[in-house]
């Protein structure tokens, strides 16, 4: 596409070079005329050239052209200062401004030093010119000289000379801070030199109303005492701070007589205009007026003329004062901005490199404060990246250790019993995958539907039944039926927590056994014990056999009382696993017992709800026990299912678990809707060996060690049926004294 509005700020020259050397023939032919803007207020255009080229074409071009444009200052005052004073003011800018500082206000400190120097060496010491004279020139330089850096700074911001490339151009953007030092020393110095030339260009008309009062003197003092041919005197006016020396001669030869009060030339309102233009004119003149008949008095008002170039210093000292502080604050303004840009550069590199930075303190208060947000937004953001990566890396070590999978739009199919979901790859871009599931877990599926947060424990559907998989889904849409988000977790463990479960209710299934087995067999063994001690007292003594039917009681005395060290051991090994306490969370020894049981509820389709905290209290607590304790709770809800299922009611399948926190205990309820408590078995449901299971099904001890847990903790269990409803609830109560 073709940019159309470049042409209006880039111009190509062909002739560049040929052009520059016309511009500097033109800049040279420019220099060498001596401009006049007020009689003494003389300047040239040398300096504005100079300073371009430096700033266009480098250094070299900017000496060439310095030494070519003040060349004819050589010619006009037959000394090479101006031209030596050039070059050092190029070397100046060339090693103070590197881009930035204004010309301006390197001109000025440059000229307010090194010129001021010059000019009292050289116009002082050489010629010989009084100190206020000396001053004037010397403002007149500086102002001069800054108010043509100042141009040339305009000039310089706003266009822009490739010499390689040999194009001229626009600037789209200006630099704030050669902008401001330009302006305010334009602004500054122009004030100043409209004083100066103000004061300058009255200069001629002051010294005219001065002639006219020294006539009107003369003329008195000649009808008071006749001149003659001369006579010399001082005149003083009246008012007048300075007396001014005089000689009375002949008309015609008035101009010799000037000459002996030191009057290079005399003014009789003839002179041609250029002489009026220079200061030597107005110090080496002498006024022409009528003495007497053919005489004429020449006067000397050097000393009245050196006063009005002393108070015209005086007038324009404020204003050059002032631009004095407004340079330096505009220095101090630069080195500010300098130091402000400074901080955001360190700011923005440290954000290129992500790195927290230390808050700063800039110049400005704008600056400071947004300063201040940006170092905080990055600092915040540096943190945000480092934790990113922190999880970034532990997201894939993740990955690699449980293959999680993470995606989008996660639906269930129950036709094809899949999982279909949507996989971002970086590389592949957005992939449809689907994952098949067991049959026997489609129904955690269905019952999940409609929640935002889920958490489903399946199979994989290809055969592989010992492969768990974990989903965890958020934010359901009613609209297309699929959650929005979701990640999938193999369960390398899952086998092996099954199996510990199922051994740890093995041993505590064979635990309650023992401590039953102790109870019910100490009372028959006491008996054997006391049968035969009795028996070995009633044998006769006489009686030949009696020795040896004693020995027998003995040995019947002696294996009881091993059967029951057996028993008490036993029973004291079962008691001691029972009492082994940890600082126990019970919701997730609820949630681990409920992970456990999940596949057995899926598998028989029984619909499990849970209604747990966040969080409550720990208590000391058998862990391994407690969930034993709920896993019995869930298998005997679900063979209570099965045998109401069995008994004609195909609608029950539903299982409640509720655990909240009340005054002094927690609470935990296994509800379910099944075939409800037995007749047969009443009140004695955790009697020992009581179970209303068919034979081979149950041993009738699951209860009652639940029940010697929770006696051993200082809880209660109670099984009762549910309120107007099938089923039944058990309920399990712990104190909080135990609180860890």
């Amino acid at each position: 596409m073709l940019n159309l509005a470049r042409p209006r700020e880039q111009v190509t020259a062909p002739a560049f070079w040929p052009m520059a050397g016309i511009a500097f023939a033109a800049a040279v032919a420019l220099s060498s005329m001596r401009l006049v803007a007020a009689p003494g207020f003389e300047f040239y255009l040398g300096p504005l050239f100079y300073l371009l080229a430096y700033r266009w074409f480098g250094l070299t071009v900017g000496l060439v052209v310095a030494a070519a444009t003040m060349a004819p200052s050589i010619l006009w005052w037959g000394h090479p200062v101006s031209v030596l004073l050039a070059l050092g003011h190029v070397l100046v800018v060339h090693r103070l401004s590197r881009g930035q500082q204004s010309l301006a206000a390197i001109t000025f400190f440059y000229q307010a030093t090194v010129g001021v120097a010059a000019a009292l060496a050289l116009v002082w010491v050489h010629y010989r010119t009084p100190i206020e004279v000396t001053a004037v020139v010397s403002l007149r330089k500086i102002l001069c000289e800054i108010m043509l850096a100042a141009i040339a700074d305009l000039v310089t911001l706003a266009l822009v000379v490739d010499p390689v490339q040999g194009t001229i151009r626009r600037a789209r953007q200006f630099g704030l801070q050669r902008s401001l030092e330009a302006a305010v020393s334009i602004a500054v110095a122009g004030a100043a030199t409209l004083f100066l030339l103000g004061e300058l260009h009255h200069v001629g008309d002051r010294l005219a109303i001065h002639e006219q009062e020294v006539a009107q003197v003369v003329a008195d003092l000649g009808r008071d005492e006749p001149f003659r041919p001369g006579q010399r005197a001082t005149l003083v006016l009246p008012g007048a701070r300075a007396a001014m020396p005089y000689v009375i001669d002949r008309t015609a030869a008035i101009g010799t007589a000037a000459h002996r009060i030191g009057c290079a030339r005399t003014d009789t309102g003839e002179a041609g205009p250029d002489d009026r233009d220079t200061f030597a004119y107005w110090l080496t003149m002498c006024y022409v007026v009528p003495a007497g008949p053919g005489l004429s008095a020449a006067v000397a008002p050097q000393p009245h003329v050196l006063v009005l170039f002393g108070d015209i210093v005086r007038g324009v000292t404020p204003m050059m004062i002032y631009l004095l502080i407004a340079e330096l604050g505009l220095l101090a303004f630069g080195r500010a901005i300098r130091r402000s840009m400074g901080l955001w550069e360190t700011a923005l590199r440290g954000f290129g490199r992500h790195e927290t930075l230390a808050l700063p303190h800039a110049p400005f208060h704008e600056t400071d404060a947004l300063l201040r947000a940006f170092v905080s937004a990055n600092n915040d953001y540096v943190v945000a990246e480092q934790e990113r990566q922190r999880l970034s890396r532990a997201v894939s070590e993740l990955r690699s250790a449980i293959e999680l999978k993470l995606f989008g739009d996660v639906g269930f199919d129950p036709a094809a019993c899949a999982l279909h979901f949507v996989k971002i790859d970086p590389v592949a871009g957005e992939r449809r995958l689907s994952f098949p599931v067991h049959a026997a877990d489609a129904g955690q599926f269905a019952a999940s539907a409609g929640k935002h947060d889920v958490m489903i424990e399946f199979r994989r559907g290809d055969g592989g039944d010992d492969q768990w998989y974990l989903l965890l889904a958020h934010e359901y849409d009613e609209e297309s039926g699929h959650w929005r988000y979701g990640c999938l977790i193999r369960l390398r463990t899952a086998k092996a927590f099954q199996s510990r479960m199922r051994h740890n209710a093995r041993l505590m299934e064979l635990g309650g056994m023992a401590s039953a087995l102790s109870h019910e067999l100490r009372q028959p063994l006491f008996t054997i014990s006391l049968a035969a001690e009795n028996g070995s007292l009633m044998l006769d003594a006489a009686d030949p056999a009696a020795a040896r039917v004693a020995a027998k009681f003995d040995r019947i005395i002696e294996q009881v009382e091993r059967a029951s060290s057996i028993v008490q051991r036993t029973s004291s090994y079962a008691r001691l696993e029972r009492d082994e306490r940890e600082p126990t969370n019970l919701v997730q020894a609820v949630h681990d017992a409920i992970r456990f049981m999940r596949p057995v509820m899926t598998e028989r389709s029984i619909q499990l709800f849970t209604e747990l905290p966040a969080s409550v209290p720990l208590l000391l607590l058998p862990r391994i026990g407690i969930e034993q304790i709920v896993v019995n709770a869930l298998q005997n809800a679900a063979d209570s299912i099965d045998a109401a299922r069995e008994g004609g009611r195909g609608d029950a399948g539903r299982v409640s678990i509720a655990l909240w926190q009340g005054d002094g205990t927690i609470t935990l309820t296994i509800a379910d809707d099944g075939a409800g408590i037995s007749e047969a078995v009443g009140n004695r449901a955790f009697d020992a060996f009581c179970t209303s299971k068919p034979s081979g099904k149950g041993t009738g001890l699951g209860l009652f060690v639940c029940r010697q847990i929770m006696d051993e903790v200082g809880g209660s269990i109670a099984l009762t049926p549910n309120e107007g409803a099938p089923g039944a609830a058990l309920t399990l109560r712990f104190p909080m004294e135990e609180e860890a």
